[in-house]
Formats: C-alpha cells, sequence, structure tokens
C-alpha cells in the first residue's frame, strides 16, 4: 500500500468515526432540541414578546449561559483531555481518584458562587438590563426570578462533569440525551394552571429552570452505565487538592472559562443593548437563536462533543501527534462545513414560514414573528462560524492552549461590540444578531492564524472545497427562496396543514438540490454520505 492510499485510508476511518459517533450524538441532540422546541413553543404561545417575556429571559440569561458554558464548554474542555490522558496512562483506578477530586473542589467552590449570586440578584439584573424603566413592583419580581433561578449553576455543573466522565469512555448519547429531563420538567412549568396560585405565572417557569438543572443530572446519574468510571468520595478535601491532576485541571478551568464567558458575552451585549430597543427584542432575539441552535446542536455541538477525546488522545500520542491532530481536526471541521452551510441558507430563506409555524399562535403575534424572522436572517448569516468556532478551539484545548481562545473570542466580542454600538440604533435588531454573526467569523479567523502558530501549518483540508460548497448552498437558497415566494401568497395562516406541508416540502426540496449537486460535483462527505444510507437500505433489505 503506498503512503498516498495509506493517508486516504486513514482519512476515511476518520470521517467514519467522526460520523458513527457524531450520529449518534445528532440523534441524542436532535430529541433534546424537539422537546426544547416544545417548550419555547409553549413559552412563545402563553408570554409572546411581551414585558414578561423580556423580564423572564433577562433572568434567564445568566443561567442558560452557564448551562452553555458548563454543558458544553470549559469544565468539559479542561476535564476531559486530563482524564483520558490519566485513563491511558494510569489506568482506572487514577482516573477516578481525578473524578471525586475534581468533583469535591467543585462543588466547594460552586456554594459561595450560588450563594453570591442569590444576594446579588439585584444588580445583575440592572447590569443586564441598564435600558429598562422598570416600575418597583416589575424590578422585585425580576430579583426574584433570578434569586430562584441561580443555583441552577450548581447541577448543571455536575451534570457536566459526569457527562465528560461519559465522554471519554465514548459513551456520547446519554450525555445528549439528558437535557431532555430539563425542557420536560419547564414544559410541565409552562403548561400548569395558573389559576391555582396567587403568584405571577411567570415564577413558574423560574421554579422549572431550577427543577429542570436538578432533573437533568438525576438523569444523567441514574442512567449511567454501572461498569464505567464510579465517583468515589472516600477521599477528603485536602486530598483532592494535593492531587496535581486536580489541581491542573482547574487550572485550565479558569481561562477556558475567561474564553467561554468572552464568547458568551456577545449575548451579553445583544441583551444589554436590547433593553434600548423595542419591547420584545430580547425576548424575539432569543427566539431566534432557539432556531439556529437547532441544527448548530445537531450538527457542530455533536462534531465538537465526538472529536475533543480523539484529537486528546491525537495530543498525547508520542510519535507525530501534531500532524494526526491536525488532520483530525480538519475532517471534522470539513464534515461541519458540508452541513451548515446548507443550514444557513435554509434559515434563511425560510425564516418567516418557520416562525409562524412554530411560534405564532398565542400571544405570539405577526409583530413578534416579524422581529424574531429579521434577528433569525442576522443569526443565520454566522452560523456556519458559530460550529466552525466551537470545533477548532477543541484541538486547542487538547493542546491545553487555555490563552488563545481567550484572545480570539475578546477580538470577537469587541468586533461585535463596535458593530452593535454604531448600527443598533438605525438598523435595530438585525444589527445586534448580525454583529454577534460577524464577531463569530473574526474570532475564527484569529484561531485559525493561532492554529498555524501552534501547528507550524493550516490543516489543508479545512478549507479545501468550502467555495464550492458556500456556491452550492447559494444555488440552493435561491431556489428555496423562489419556490416560497411564489407559493407563500397561496398559504393562509390560518390553515396549519398547508403551511406544515409546505416547509417541510421545501426543506426536503433544498436538501436534495444541495445534495445533488454536491454528489454530482465529488464532494467527498456527500458520496460518504450517500453510500451510507445506500448501504442502509441494502441491510433492511436482507
Amino acid at each position: 500500500m503506498t503512503r498516498s492510499e495509506k493517508a486516504e485510508g486513514d482519512r476515511h476511518a476518520t470521517l467514519a468515526s467522526i460520523g458513527r459517533d457524531g450520529a449518534r450524538v445528532s440523534l441524542a441532540i436532535l430529541l433534546s432540541r424537539i422537546t426544547g422546541f416544545v417548550r419555547d413553543m409553549l413559552i412563545a404561545q402563553r408570554f409572546g414578546t411581551g414585558p414578561m417575556a423580556d423580564l423572564f429571559y433577562v433572568a434567564y440569561r445568566i443561567p442558560n449561559m452557564l448551562r452553555e458554558l458548563f454543558a458544553e464548554g470549559a469544565l468539559s474542555s479542561a476535564f476531559i483531555p486530563s482524564l483520558t490522558k490519566t485513563l491511558k496512562n494510569e489506568g482506572k483506578e487514577e482516573a477516578e481518584r481525578l473524578y471525586a477530586g475534581v468533583f469535591l473542589l467543585l462543588s466547594v467552590i460552586l456554594l459561595p458562587v450560588v450563594l453570591l449570586g442569590m444576594v446579588m440578584a439585584p444588580q445583575i439584573l440592572a447590569l443586564l438590563a441598564p435600558g429598562w424603566t422598570i416600575d418597583p413592583k416589575r424590578e422585585a419580581l425580576g430579583v426574584l426570578m433570578t434569586r430562584i433561578m441561580f443555583p441552577f449553576l450548581y447541577f448543571i455543573s455536575l451534570s457536566a462533569l459526569l457527562m465528560g466522565v461519559l465522554n471519554v469512555q465514548k459513551r456520547f448519547f446519554l450525555p445528549a440525551a439528558s437535557p431532555v429531563a430539563f425542557s420536560l420538567v419547564l414544559i410541565a412549568a409552562a403548561i400548569f394552571p395558573s389559576n391555582l396560585f396567587s403568584f405571577p405565572p411567570i415564577l413558574l417557569l423560574s421554579a422549572g429552570v431550577l427543577l429542570g438543572g436538578v432533573a437533568q443530572w438525576g438523569a444523567v446519574l441514574l442512567l449511567a452505565p454501572k461498569d464505567g468510571l464510579r465517583l468515589h468520595l472516600s477521599a477528603s478535601l485536602r486530598t483532592a487538592w494535593n492531587n496535581p491532576r486536580v489541581r491542573g485541571v482547574f487550572r485550565r478551568i479558569l481561562p477556558a472559562i475567561g474564553g467561554l464567558w468572552v464568547t458568551q458575552g456577545n449575548l451579553l451585549v445583544a441583551t444589554l443593548m436590547g433593553s434600548y430597543l423595542a419591547t420584545g427584542t430580547i425576548a424575539a432575539l432569543y427566539y431566534a437563536m432557539r432556531l439556529v441552535q437547532f441544527p448548530l446542536g445537531i450538527i457542530g455541538a455533536a462534531v465538537a462533543t465526538v472529536i475533543l477525546p480523539l484529537l486528546s488522545l491525537h495530543a498525547k500520542e508520542g510519535e507525530a501527534p501534531q500532524e494526526k491532530l491536525a488532520e483530525t481536526l480538519a475532517h471534522g471541521y470539513r464534515a461541519s462545513l458540508f452541513l451548515m452551510l446548507p443550514a444557513s441558507a435554509g434559515l434563511v430563506a425560510l425564516r418567516e414560514p418557520l416562525i409562524d409555524l412554530l411560534f405564532r399562535h398565542g400571544h405570539f403575534g405577526a409583530n413578534s414573528a416579524e422581529l424574531t424572522a429579521t434577528a433569525l436572517m442576522g443569526y443565520a448569516l454566522g452560523l456556519w462560524s458559530f460550529a466552525g468556532v466551537r470545533i477548532i478551539v477543541r484541538a486547542f484545548y487538547a493542546m491545553e492552549d487555555m490563552k488563545t481562545p481567550v484572545r480570539a473570542a475578546l477580538v470577537g466580542l469587541f468586533t461585535n461590540l463596535v458593530i452593535s454600538l454604531l448600527l443598533a440604533r438605525r438598523e435595530g435588531i438585525v444589527a445586534l444578531a448580525l454583529g454577534i454573526s460577524i464577531g463569530s467569523i473574526v474570532n475564527q479567523g484569529v484561531l485559525v492564524v493561532g492554529l498555524k502558530r501552534r501547528l507550524g501549518r493550516i490543516p489543508g483540508q479545512i478549507f479545501k472545497g468550502a467555495p464550492l460548497l458556500l456556491l452550492h448552498s447559494l444555488l440552493m437558497f435561491v431556489i428555496v427562496r423562489l419556490l416560497w415566494l411564489a407559493l407563500s401568497p397561496h398559504l393562509g395562516f390560518d390553515k396549519t396543514l398547508p403551511l406544515t406541508g409546505t416547509v417541510l416540502g421545501l426543506i426536503l426540496c433544498g436538501g436534495l438540490v444541495y445534495g445533488g449537486l454536491t454528489w454530482v460535483s465529488g464532494v467527498t462527505e456527500s458520496r460518504l454520505l450517500a453510500d451510507r444510507i445506500l448501504r442502509s437500505f441494502q441491510r433492511k433489505k436482507r
């Protein structure tokens, strides 16, 4: 076998591994996203984008940010590489000591943070929405909601720690599906009869966030396989602190939190600036981001989840570790780009009917739908970059470089802030969403430059064929958008079934157009996907 043939074989094997594990994670995330959409639809139907919805989403911003930060970010990024290395080199017993030590120290750190957040709830509310003129009654309600939801941080962090343990053992489905438990609790809170209580029904949602965090941790804890790494709390806090591996995890957590806090700061900028714009802006930004997070979670988060243990292993290998890491990163990024570019184009093309179909019910009227559609267009333009950043930063975390992602995120945040300050007053909500997208693209550019500095080169496969994928996505956008504009005058909003059928038909049409174009032009990912589908049908026939 020649060297080029071996390289091609390794490439296909890596793609197959990412595809296989990624498919499991995607299925689990699909389940969690569907329940999440049901949750958001019910909340939108009950509260629309009015003052109470704005107030809830401002108070929810901190726990929701912490959920993304810890469930998909800093804790996993610092913990998984260290646990992977320990399990491979030192064995199961040492890995369990590391797990127990991190659990103990994390609990000791989080409890005072939670108490401080509850005490400073009035200051947090004022910081997040300085543009509001809030009457004392509404302010008191917002403070109470913030205090109810803040302990969510503790439970979601414990859940994230256990999810990281399972991911290291190549068990991806349960951790990715665990947010289903969170959404189910919030669904129950959204539909619970409010006339049974004298307090405002929006408080039930706040209690649902806290109880949902408990449910998510409990679900992972109860359903985790019994034959994997176990949590043994026999060690003392001093023993945990004296473990150099435990201290190493926490040394890496702080800069990772810094980088992800800067990234999440983009959403804080949107919330802060949105408080100076029309009522409903903050809620509309949230609902638009929920639509963006659907493909982002199913594709981008799935690839980022399965690729981190692989990258961590390559970073620790003695023979040509950077070469293997670079190629694995390139395959993961290409797989993401292959799917995220058409997803971006599809969201822009079908922004109005998607929002009408999913959210335009009850108190969520035409104005709310128009505001959300405008925000969605701004977010969707950066969707491919949101996924790309998630994947590229995993390479830095695998190499235990936490500083470069922080610098890149700061540049992206500054870009977003400048765009928002210059354009928000004139262009409104679209400037806030577009600022986040452009900031993410700049962030990714800085990461790529840092990658070249660390590896000595940019992995060639990362952007190979990207212009062709972009062209196919644009052609798909034009066809789907023209079809929607031709069909929309013949659809009445009150006819839910025709709207549903039309949207699903257009999504299928867009997928067939893009899939056909990429297959004909010989895109590797398209050929592999078609081959996998064909083999699946052949197995079923047998």
